[in-house]
């Protein structure tokens, strides 16, 4: 790899220097208790900031009441957040990283659960996506959310914060004072931009020491026509991001996959190159990359969030020469679903994010042992990478001739190249450098097992489609949609795909046959399209399913098949069925354990540990836990 020569020089924002380029920008981790910081909370950001990141802005905190997004989200407004914000500031100081905080109001955009406080916004313009209803907000009331960010800035700069950045981007508060679709006012505020202009000089008033900083969405019209304002302003640096939180379609940008997020940055970040340094982000997770944007002037600093949620050791492995030891961000999205859930982020790939304190480091064994794992999908491949870092001596058993299991198979799908190319890099770097022994294309039984003379195995033998026996299947041909994935793609056919839960299987083989000049009929069961997969990934799948001409039929559920004729029945009035023509039926029904050889080998006497879905079908992120876990066990 090329020397890094412009990521690792320092930075001026204003009044603070940043000792490298790299930040971790604002984003929501419900380790957040009555909106203030957890121990977990504190936890989570001194991993990173040991990791060597140059700045960290603490995520999305509400300067009013009426600006919770969630149950978790900061309040800004409590004196009681000094003492967090100071216990921060505490545990990341000493590795020289800067701290800010994201001063935010949500406007109309609501994600909580009742009891809510009623949802304010410059007019009453339902919000599409959460289906929230606000009221006007009364002049009195937009003076008293002006107050709030000057307070709230006041209390991050009385809890030992470096700087604050005003949320602009997203449609929120700010935005929708900007946008006339959605300020429809008839008096003095109707000027959107004169919000904006208030609150950046109630701030700078309140904490005149402070960095200040706008984040903005480049994707957004209203944003692009401000640039030149903040500017005059003398705001210290410009952060951008993409996405509109009011829409579906919109939304997928706040968190994008690839390629959405470079494409839609390089056709807008120029428009805001007209003063203040820039922050870059949006799924920039390659830190060479990251180098050839500040080398181009594109950017000052680079926002890679999702990168550091995976390795919070980036910028030290980086800085080091190290950067193939990176464990690359692989796009999933199971951080940000974590959010939507309500519950505390966790990254597929990394088993310790989230939960720093109590997952400690992988430490080296004082015993060596010889651990058998059978098993290359992503419970195995992370088994095998934990045991082989705490120095035991590892073989790794898979069938197939190569590694990835469902994540390899699910890799042939469009929306998912990328997703396991990365998972498939990350596991091969893993492997190799903790010196497992691979041993592709071998079938394992309890024999070959027991001759490799194991102290204990672990078994991550994965699962298989679920077929039901039951259902009567004649005069039609029949695949399982991983069949599909594996490369049984027809063409010229009339095709029906019985998609039982809405997971990725169905909607993915879906997608192969209708670009293979198929006519496609997607019956799904479940009560969305796409229900078992996190919505931005799910908003995309519709997007390329509907633009493929798919049709989709819902609330289906298969009971057989005859003559070309494939018959469903209605799953909430089951007395009203539906059949389709098709001359070939493929089967997304689920999936059931390969769970044969763990009792096998039990009745040996071996010490054994199950993980990933031969102990019961589930996420990616699942398996990777239970098999960092179980290896932990096994050789403790």
């Amino acid at each position: 790899m090329a020397p890094l020569r412009h990521l690792f020089t320092p930075l001026a924002l204003g009044p603070v220097e940043l000792e490298n380029r790299i930040v971790s920008t604002a984003h929501q981790t419900t380790l957040v208790r009555d909106h203030l910081p957890s121990d977990d909370f504190v936890a989570y950001h001194e991993a990173r900031a040991r990791g060597g990141v140059g700045l960290i802005v603490l995520e999305a905190t509400a300067v009013h009441p009426t600006g919770l997004l969630t149950p978790h989200t900061l309040g800004g407004y409590l004196p009681e957040l000094v003492n967090g914000y100071r216990r921060v500031a505490r545990a990341v100081r000493p590795a020289g990283t800067r701290l800010f905080v994201q001063l935010f109001h949500g406007g109309r955009e609501q994600i909580s659960t009742p009891p809510r406080a009623p949802a304010l916004a410059p007019s009453a313009v339902p919000s599409p996506r959460f289906r929230v209803e606000p009221r006007p907000v009364r002049a009195e009331e937009v003076d008293e959310i002006v107050r709030g960010y000057a307070r709230a800035a006041e209390l991050a700069a009385e809890g030992g914060l470096d700087g604050v950045e005003i949320s602009a981007a997203h449609r929120y508060l700010v935005e929708q004072f900007l946008d006339p679709e959605l300020n429809r006012r008839d008096d003095s505020w109707r000027d959107g931009q004169r919000f904006l202009i208030e609150v950046l000089r109630a701030v700078r008033r309140a904490a005149p020491d402070l960095c200040l900083g706008v984040r903005l969405s480049a994707d957004s019209e209203c944003a692009a026509g401000v640039a030149d304002l903040l500017a005059a302003e003398g705001v210290d640096y410009l952060s951008l991001a993409l996405g509109d939180s009011s829409t579906y379609l919109g939304s997928v940008g706040i968190v994008p996959p690839p390629p959405f997020a470079d494409d839609a940055m390089n056709q807008a970040a120029h428009l805001f190159a007209v003063g203040p340094p820039l922050i870059l982000t949006s799924r920039i997770v390659d830190v060479e990359a990251a180098d050839r944007l500040v080398a181009g002037g594109r950017a000052q600093a680079v926002g890679m969030t999702r990168a550091l949620i995976t390795d919070p050791e980036l910028p030290a492995k980086a800085r080091a020469g190290r950067a193939d030891e990176i464990v690359r961000c692989i796009g999933c999205n199971a951080c940000i679903a974590h959010y939507h859930a309500g519950t505390p982020i966790a990254c597929a790939v990394n088993p310790r994010t989230g939960r720093e304190r109590r997952l400690q480091p992988t430490a080296r064994s004082p015993r060596r042992r010889r651990l058998v794992v059978v098993g290359g999908g992503p419970a195995g491949v992370a088994a095998a990478a934990e045991a082989g870092r705490s120095g035991h001596e590892v073989v790794l058993l898979e069938r197939a001739a190569h590694l990835g299991g469902q994540i390899a198979l699910a890799g042939a799908a469009p929306g998912n190249s990328e997703l396991a190319r990365a998972f498939l890099g990350n596991a091969e770097r893993q492997l190799s450098s903790t010196g497992v022994e691979l041993q592709l294309a071998t079938a394992a039984d309890a024999d070959n097992v027991l001759a490799l003379a194991p102290d204990a195995v672990v078994v991550a033998t994965g699962a298989r489609p679920y077929r039901d026996s039951r259902l009567a299947l004649q005069g039609i041909d029949v695949l399982d949609a991983w069949d599909v994935l594996a490369g049984d793609v027809p063409g010229g056919r009339n095709i029906v795909v019985a998609d039982w839960g809405g997971d990725p299987g169905g909607l993915d083989a879906a997608e192969l046959l209708a670009a293979a000049d198929n006519v496609v009929t997607l019956a799904v069961a479940s009560v969305a399209v796409g229900e078992g997969v996190h919505q931005y990934r799910r908003n995309l799948y519709l997007q390329r399913l509907y633009r493929a001409g798919v049709k989709i039929a819902h609330h289906l559920e298969l009971i057989d098949a005859a003559n070309h004729a494939v018959r469903f029945r209605n799953v909430f009035a089951p007395e009203r069925e539906t059949a389709f023509d098709a001359d070939l039926l493929v089967l997304a029904l689920g999936r059931v354990p390969e769970d044969g050889l763990a009792p096998a080998l039990a009745a040996d006497g071996l010490r054994i540990e199950e993980a990933g879905d031969c102990c019961g079908p589930r996420s990616l992120e699942e398996a990777v836990l239970e098999g960092t876990l179980a290896a932990r066990r096994v050789v403790a």
